[in-house]
């Protein structure tokens, strides 16, 4: 299926839904669905992964097993949003997430961090590309980021979640940061 040919379906089936129908289209039965995934950023520098094939699925860390989705569920997207720990817990299973913004009424994310690109890439082929300033929403209620292209995460076929710093920044290795990256998507399972 070309790429032109799985936007269109993407499209179609997020129209569908929108419609107020029951959340079928075809053969395909949809689900909505937050992913996540908690971690720590201190001291990152340079191109961060995220997802690889040794990430595992555990309650409170994140929902995201492996780097490849089960066979016949894929995952259209929706939006994104970034939460930061309100307390910079060495457990990320018991952290406070909130909005950047809730701390200390700006945004309280390390300016290393602020000017990195967050990429989900699958089959040589940017799904989405942007500043992470673009998922920190101003306020204190840290709304989701809506992604208009609505790209579809395959299943069975490795995908990648990072981080890109700026050259020769880091995130300061003298307090503790804890984030969480938070993807809003349709599952659609056949």
């Amino acid at each position: 299926m070309t790429r032109r040919v799985e936007l269109a379906s993407a499209v179609a089936t997020i129209k569908a839904k929108r419609n107020g129908g029951i959340p079928r289209v075809g053969q395909l039965k949809l689900t909505d669905k937050t992913l996540y995934l908690n971690v720590k950023i201190k001291g990152n520098a340079g191109i961060v992964n995220l997802v690889d094939v040794n990430t595992r699925r555990e309650v409170g860390i994140t929902n995201i097993d492996g780097n490849k989705l089960n066979a016949g569920r894929d995952y259209i997207l929706d939006s994104m949003r970034v939460l930061v720990g309100a307390t910079g817990s060495d457990d990320l299973k018991n952290e406070s997430w909130v909005s950047p913004w809730s701390i200390t009424g700006q945004n309280s994310l390390p300016k290393a961090f602020l000017g990195a690109e967050f990429r989900i890439n699958q089959d040589r082929n940017q799904l989405v590309d942007m500043p992470i300033t673009d998922l920190c929403q101003d306020g204190f209620v840290s709304s989701f980021r809506s992604l208009s292209t609505s790209p579809l995460i395959r299943s069975n076929m490795e995908f990648e979640m990072e981080i890109e710093y700026p050259k020769g920044v880091s995130v300061p290795v003298d307090q503790e940061y804890n984030i969480r990256i938070e993807v809003r998507a349709h599952q659609a399972q056949v």
